[in-house]
């Protein structure tokens, strides 16, 4: 189990280290019994977060959901990245993986990593 866990750890902080680059760093990371590692990456000077969230083993739902948040003084503002992959016709059909969701966020919403706008 901890070696599944080790691998999954890695697999985030390789596929997402694109997010160092922009200026993002692990803000959280929690690793639990019967569930996939979670790792959140912040940029405190966009005050936007970058959520990779595990789900429960065995569960009939996708290994990992990905949002990016954005929060204001007095409002949060959320995006699924699954929901826009589902939108997309390119992206519809394919494994919500975590190199996938990579690849989504790295050709689709890098304005939105880079704080330039806003989906």
């Amino acid at each position: 189990m901890k070696e599944l866990q080790i691998e999954n750890v890695s697999s985030i902080l390789n596929h997402f280290y694109f997010l160092i680059y922009e200026h993002y760093s692990v803000k959280d990371m929690t690793i639990g019994l019967r569930s996939y590692p979670s790792i959140a990456f912040k940029n405190h000077q966009l005050g936007l977060t970058v959520n990779i969230c595990g789900s429960d083993f065995g569960c009939e739902c996708d290994d990992y959901e990905v949002y990016i948040i954005k929060k204001r003084f007095l409002s949060t503002k959320i995006i699924s990245v699954s929901k826009l992959m589902d939108n997309n016709k390119h992206w519809k059909n394919r494994e919500k993986s975590i190199s996938n969701y990579s690849d989504f966020i790295q050709q689709n919403l890098m304005p939105v990593i880079r704080g330039e706008k806003w989906e």
